[in-house]
C-alpha cells in the first residue's frame, strides 16, 4: 500500500489492527476497547486491562485478563520478565502496536500467574 497522506497511514494502521485482532482471537485471545478495560493492580503497580483469554481450558471460557512480558515485569519490579511457570502450553502471542517500536510480537500471561510469581517473590523478600 503506498501511503501519500495522514488519512492513508490511518487507515492502513486501522486495517492491521484489526486484521491483528482477528488473528488474536483465532488463538483465544480477545482484544478489549480501553473503555472496556478492567483495571488490574497487584502490588503497588496498575494497567488497564488490553487482552482477555477466550480460550476453554477445560470449564468454559477462561475470561482473565492477560498481562503483556513488559507489564509483568512492571508489578514484579524486574527489568526482565521473571515469569516461569506458565503452563506447559507456554504463553500466548500476538501482534500489537508499540508506540515507540511499531508492530511487534507480544507475549501475554495469565493474570492468575503474573499473581503467584508476585507472591512467591514477595515470601522470599
Amino acid at each position: 500500500m503506498i501511503v501519500n497522506s495522514l488519512d492513508d497511514l490511518n487507515r492502513a494502521i486501522s486495517g492491521r489492527l484489526a486484521v491483528n485482532a482477528r488473528n488474536a482471537l483465532l488463538q483465544g485471545v480477545q482484544r478489549i476497547p480501553e473503555r472496556d478495560g478492567r483495571i488490574i493492580q497487584i502490588g503497588s503497580a496498575a494497567v488497564i486491562e488490553r487482552w482477555r483469554c477466550a480460550q476453554d481450558h477445560g470449564s468454559g471460557p477462561c475470561g482473565q485478563p492477560l498481562i503483556t512480558e513488559t507489564e509483568a515485569a512492571q508489578f514484579m519490579g524486574e527489568p526482565q520478565n521473571p515469569l516461569t511457570d506458565e503452563p506447559a502450553h507456554g504463553y500466548l502471542a500476538v501482534e500489537d502496536l508499540d508506540p515507540a517500536m511499531g508492530f511487534v510480537t507480544v507475549e501475554l500471561f495469565h493474570e492468575s500467574h503474573v499473581i503467584a510469581a508476585y507472591k512467591k517473590r514477595e515470601a522470599t523478600r
